[in-house]
């Protein structure tokens, strides 16, 4: 038997169940990896030695900027904490900015 049994026998159960097609496995004659005999036990069909080239996939526009979602939901425009209640924050004097809950 050859090197690459286990691999050909994968790529010959994956393509029986659906998840290759034949552009797929002739793939793997160019890489190297099966036979052109192997190939042809596999689809039923005689290779043909080429592979047709694989989509690029499309180069997103350079003006967008990239973004990272941490998970969290985006602060209010108003600099607000999006909370029910206001904390009032404590200046440098000892002051505090906004309501407070004795007026």
């Amino acid at each position: 038997m050859e090197e690459n049994t286990f691999l050909y026998n994968a790529i010959k159960l994956y393509y029986a169940k659906g998840y290759y097609d034949k552009q797929q496995v002739a793939r793997f004659v160019e890489l190297g990896k099966i036979t052109r005999e192997q190939y042809a036990a596999i689809t039923g069909e005689v290779y043909s030695g080429t592979v047709p080239e694989e989509p690029t996939p499309e180069t997103p526009p350079a003006t967008e900027e990239p973004t990272t979602d941490t998970g969290s939901e985006t602060p209010p425009a108003d600099g607000s904490t999006g909370g029910d209640a206001e904390t009032p924050i404590e200046g440098s004097s000892g002051s505090t900015d906004g309501p407070t809950e004795t007026q």
